[in-house]
């Protein structure tokens, strides 16, 4: 690939679904920046994997929640690679308290991390001529209900409505759109001590949990010309979840 190839940013792009994107990015071609914010071992695994030369990849570490990170990481993006053609906000965080004994304190970090960062994000990154493309990572929990995630699903119910209102303020230049995966096999649901995976696996009508390449093609699918009538939509995947919630 040369210099002119596209160049997107991934916000939590070290694990997960955001590496997933990451690697589905750069197999199809694109210049990559990616953030880590409490794993570098991680995004330097990938990086080795993907890139040892680092010329279509690289970390940086980026605390979201910092006001000023999402214009920096815009700004890096243009220095490193010279443009910005898309973003996709992947980077998230939970908080699983109980609901009675949640701070508001609590509450607000959750959704400075996931709303907030977006929306600076994508407003810095709409400052570049080259962006037409953006993808923000939601969730069914946009819409359905579990126990001890009051500010998580708040957090991607407001991010649905973020992507419908910047999608019309920056249209036609820039394209915006969210994905809405369901439960994905992640380092964090792996790793969560009783995960219901064989009740998800039950209730899915595909069978499965997804895994970070499902969600990692929706993106590509989102930021690519084939895509280019879509704008402003909240795109469910789920492997047919959310029928069976209902």
């Amino acid at each position: 690939m040369t210099a002119t190839s596209p160049v997107v940013l991934v916000a939590g792009g070290s694990s997960g679904i955001g590496a997933g994107v990451v690697r589905r990015l750069h197999g199809d071609g694109y210049r990559v920046l990616a953030t880590y914010h409490r794993h570098p071992e991680r995004a330097e695994a990938l990086v080795q994997a993907l890139d040892p030369d680092g010329r279509r990849l690289a970390f940086v570490p980026s605390d979201l929640a910092d006001p000023a990170g999402p214009g920096a990481l815009v700004d890096e993006a243009v220095e490193r690679f010279g443009r910005l053609d898309g973003v996709v906000h992947c980077a998230a965080t939970i908080d699983t308290t109980p609901l009675d004994e949640l701070t508001s304190e609590a509450f607000e970090r959750v959704l400075r991390t996931n709303v907030t960062a977006a929306f600076l994000l994508l407003r810095a990154a709409a400052t570049r001529t080259t962006m037409s493309s953006a993808v923000v990572i939601s969730s069914i929990a946009a819409t359905y209900t579990g126990p001890d995630s009051a500010a998580y699903e708040a957090s991607k119910a407001a991010l649905s409505m973020l992507t419908r209102s910047l999608a019309d303020h920056y249209a036609p230049r820039v394209r915006i759109n969210a994905i809405a995966p369901g439960a994905v096999e992640t380092e964090r649901s792996l790793a969560a001590e009783g995960f219901p995976r064989a009740m998800l696996q039950r209730r899915i009508p595909l069978g499965r949990l997804a895994e970070p390449a499902d969600i990692a093609a929706t993106a590509a699918f989102l930021l690519s010309p084939d895509s280019a009538y879509l704008t402003g939509q909240a795109i469910t995947v789920d492997g047919g979840l959310s029928l069976k919630l209902t």
